[in-house]
């Protein structure tokens, strides 16, 4: 883990990244530490950018006190990435690409970069085939946690339901995700702030008293908006690939 308390230097970023990758054509720089909301633990978060790599890789490691967390691509894997996740519902790298900082400058490629993460970002997630998949995980997560009598198992299920309705709600509002956890919760939040303090308040009360009423009122709301709650009538195939010889 990082221990130094001082901001990073960008040439030091720059000397580190040419030591271990011989010579970068730039890197994307993103993260608190870019834009000086670091502190002694956090990582020195940069994409880079080399002429070519035989596969793209990330990797941590640590230097001058800094702790390194480096994503490594030439220009062609990056753009595979960030297309490939959005594919998935994501804009991960995107995000993080449109938001960077460019070391040790803006250039020509590097905007190139950035103008195809904003077009990933701005084309939201491709639209499903289907919602029953989370429409039957869903319903029975809401069965289960109605029926449910023991506190600690009733708290888990609530934490379940409460991130599968943050990501259907970003999903069907044709956002892509910029991460799991925390990020999924800031990116509800941003998106629309009555429904992220309806699901904050639904998730204490249940913590508070064993309240369950206001969390599955608020996810029978969103399973609405796919197509309501699907019990019976529900199907999944596998591929018949899906097959091993006992022994």
């Amino acid at each position: 883990m990082a221990s130094n308390l001082n901001p990073p230097d960008p040439q030091l970023i720059l000397d580190t990244l040419s030591a271990r990758y011989g010579q970068p054509l730039f890197c994307f720089f993103f993260g608190s530490n870019a834009f000086g909301r670091g502190d002694a633990g956090s990582d020195i978060d940069v994409i880079v950018i080399l002429s070519r790599v035989g596969n793209a890789y990330r990797e941590t490691f640590s230097s001058n006190g800094f702790l390194f967390d480096a994503h490594v691509h030439d220009p062609e894997t990056l753009h595979f990435m960030m297309r490939m996740e959005q594919k998935n519902g994501f804009s991960i790298l995107a995000g993080e690409v449109d938001q960077a900082r460019v070391l040790p400058e803006p250039c020509e490629l590097a905007s190139k970069l950035k103008e195809v993460a904003r077009q990933v970002i701005a084309s939201g997630p491709p639209p499903p085939q289907s919602w029953d998949v989370p429409r039957r995980y869903v319903s029975a997560v809401v069965s289960d946690l109605e029926r449910c009598a023991d506190t600690s198992e009733r708290w888990i299920i609530a934490m379940d339901l409460y991130m599968r309705i943050m990501d259907i709600f970003l999903r069907c509002h044709g956002q892509l995700l910029n991460g799991p956890g925390r990020y999924l919760v800031r990116s509800v939040k941003r998106l629309d702030a009555v429904f992220f303090d309806r699901a904050q308040t639904a998730l204490a009360r249940l913590f508070r008293d064993g309240s369950v009423s206001p969390l599955i009122e608020l996810t029978r709301e969103v399973l609405d908006l796919i197509g309501g709650p699907l019990t019976a009538g529900y199907r999944q195939d596998f591929s018949e690939k899906f097959r091993l010889p006992l022994p």
